[in-house]
């Protein structure tokens, strides 16, 4: 077992993926917002022993960024080529950097935000890129309780077409897609981010623009292991039918905001499509013998 949390430190928002034979993660660098001024990454080739592989882009190298806020990224793969879509200073815009690999170093693509208004009311922050079985890309982002999508052209770095907004009932922001048994589970945090109420809930469409009703929360605090667990992503492991979530919780009785940790749990989806509640534990998740693609 690999233990929770899973990274050394204070880290939150974690997105995770398996690329090219190894899992990642993309988090969050938990700090003051002056100094959080880059993103790392973490990589493991079993989800239970992970190596910091340093950082992948710094905001010394977006002079279009306000240099503070490195929030919440969202990294995706297309065509051999690796995509990050990062919030750049605490809702001064949504940028997007390349790279050929996902370990890094990513190169902010634009010269400027990919995304700087606040359409139907949202704080463009939170970014969420997911491409569809059929290959069409799309970006879901949103704070301040507002939740948007927009597909994403081709060549990943522009918005194309109209920009939708998906708010369900109590979103408060870090929106998650992913696709089962060919529905669409949107997925989001609620609450708080700073305390016990922070939570996670979803809703199932037919659509990956919604309308997206929200069902029910299915992760958040539990007495005696941990508060406020949120913000997460969901990973369907290559080559088998399981699921685990990634995402970031509280120490008991620590009330520090900056000190969140990621941790890793199984995820189990019910028959009828809805998903069980997670159950938080200290245990983690078990080591992966699958080979990854």
């Amino acid at each position: 077992m690999s233990g929770n949390p899973i990274l050394p430190g204070w880290y939150a928002d974690p997105e995770l993926h398996a690329f090219r034979g190894r899992f990642y993660v993309y988090p969050t660098f938990s700090a003051p917002y002056e100094e959080q001024t880059f993103y790392e990454v973490w990589s493991s080739d079993d989800l239970t022993d992970w190596k910091n592989e340093g950082v992948i882009l710094d905001f010394a190298d977006v002079p279009w960024s306000t240099n503070r806020a490195a929030w919440a990224p969202s990294v995706c793969e297309k065509d051999g080529k690796f995509y990050i879509y990062f919030s750049a200073g605490d809702g001064a815009g949504l940028g997007v950097a390349v790279s050929d690999d996902p370990t890094g170093p990513f190169v902010d693509a634009l010269g400027h935000p990919l995304v700087t208004e606040y359409h139907h009311g949202a704080q463009p922050i939170d970014a969420h890129a997911f491409i569809d079985d059929d290959g069409t890309p799309y970006l879901y982002w949103g704070g301040w309780r507002k939740a948007v999508v927009s597909r994403l052209s081709d060549d990943m770095v522009h918005l194309e077409g109209e920009i939708v907004e998906i708010t369900p009932a109590n979103y408060v922001e870090g929106p998650f897609m992913v696709k089962h048994d060919g529905r669409y589970v949107f997925m989001w945090s609620e609450g708080n981010w700073t305390d016990s109420t922070y939570a996670v809930a979803y809703a199932i469409s037919d659509s990956p623009f919604g309308p997206f009703e929200r069902i029910e929360a299915i992760l958040g605090s539990e007495p005696g292991i941990a508060d406020g667990a949120g913000h997460h992503s969901v990973l369907n492991i290559p080559g088998t039918d399981d699921y685990v979530i990634c995402y970031h919780r509280r120490l008991l009785g620590d009330n520090n905001p900056h000190h969140r940790v990621t941790c890793l749990e199984p995820l189990h989806f019910r028959p009828d499509g809805t998903i069980e509640p997670v159950r938080l534990t200290n245990d983690g998740v078990a080591a992966v013998s699958v080979t990854l693609e």
